[in-house]
């Protein structure tokens, strides 16, 4: 019996477990390759201190980025903000200040999140390092600082499940459209707490923000990963982020690190097991809107039209999405109009770098 790509990618940063090939319910010991908390940092710190920590075990694998309050310019907040940096500073952390970006932006645009590796943040919305054939998980603050003290910390590997991703969307819809679709249909917690693959023709007509996108949301879904397979579009997309880190007289990996990427990066067997198996055909997606209360939930753009909604609010802003492609197709339905009177539109990029392109 074969691995699927969550038994294989664990099996690669096992620090302690079964002397075999992992399967589904294992207890391991997991060394990750980088952490990242935002905001929360000031919570893992007390936790770290708890524990009876002193010394940070391998200050590489920790990434700070504030991004949650950034507004709240209270005492208590500016305050907490400057214990975090001067904390980072301290023990040599990479560190990101309030306006660098969203933090699970920040991992991928920057670098720390590379093909076949395990990522891992005290944030739900870690499944989103998935898109790049990497494991995101989210981990709980103990955990996280279980992480800096040892550079370990204990999971039980979730049971897969296949999604299959066939044809391509329609020009109106997006990866969003394709998450909220997989939401609205199967919620009936097929996928809880479960690793996603997804697979299938589909996937290579994605580009990688509309896959970063899917892979963040699957947290709203119920899985614990989001998994996309290495291809071209990986590949270049690395390419760029190699260029532009150079650009800034930081290298994170290789031209050899991306051409063994491209061509021995971790896939699932053949005869991998899954506990289920979704497929999806991206013809018949539609634009669709998410709710209300409940991503459980969905209405077609079209209902939501003719039912002329109310609104008195509008953000384009979120660790989802708010990337170029994003703010390039939102710029093509708003171009020439006006934001209606009684409506606050609110709009932010995910990252300074993606506001600066």
């Amino acid at each position: 019996m074969g691995q699927t790509i969550v038994e294989k990618i664990a099996q690669i940063h096992l620090a302690e477990g079964p002397k075999r090939p992992l399967r589904t319910g294992d207890f391991v010991s997991i060394r990750p390759r980088h952490v990242m908390t935002h905001d929360n940092t000031s919570a893992v710190m007390s936790k770290f201190k708890g524990i009876g920590a002193k010394k940070i075990r391998d200050p590489k694998q920790l990434v700070f980025a504030l991004d949650h309050d950034i507004q709240n310019r209270e005492d208590s907040n500016l305050a907490k903000y400057r214990a975090i940096e001067a904390f980072a500073k301290q023990h040599g952390v990479d560190f990101y200040p309030a306006g660098s970006g969203i933090g699970h932006q920040i991992m991928v645009e920057r670098g720390y999140v590379v093909p076949g590796s395990f990522v891992v943040a005290s944030d739900s919305h870690s499944n989103m390092y998935g898109a790049l054939g990497a494991i995101g998980t989210p981990i709980v603050r103990t955990d996280a600082a279980a992480v800096w003290a040892t550079g370990e910390f204990w999971w039980q590997i979730p049971r897969s499940v296949q999604v299959v991703l066939e044809g391509s969307l329609p020009q109106a819809a997006t990866g969003k459209d394709i998450i909220i679709t997989l939401c609205g249909l199967y919620n009936h917690d097929e996928v809880l707490n479960a690793a996603v693959e997804f697979t299938g023709p589909g996937v290579a007509s994605l580009s990688m923000d509309a896959r970063l996108s899917i892979s963040n949301m699957t947290t709203e879904w119920g899985p614990l990963v989001g998994w996309f397979p290495v291809d071209q579009v990986t590949i270049d997309y690395l390419k760029g982020v190699k260029r532009r880190l150079a650009a800034q007289g930081i290298e994170r990996f290789t031209d050899r690190d991306i051409e063994n990427w491209s061509k021995n990066s971790p896939r699932p067997d053949p005869d991998s097991v899954y506990s289920a198996r979704i497929v999806l055909d991206l013809k018949q997606v539609t634009p669709h809107v998410s709710g209300p209360d409940t991503v459980q939930v969905m209405a077609s753009l079209a209902e939501m039209e003719k039912n002329r909604v109310a609104i008195q609010k509008a953000y384009l802003l979120s660790c989802v999405n708010s990337r170029v492609e994003d703010l390039q197709a939102a710029a093509n339905v708003l171009r020439g109009k006006k934001v209606a009177a009684g409506v606050k539109f609110y709009l932010g990029a995910a990252s300074k770098w993606v506001q600066e392109e």
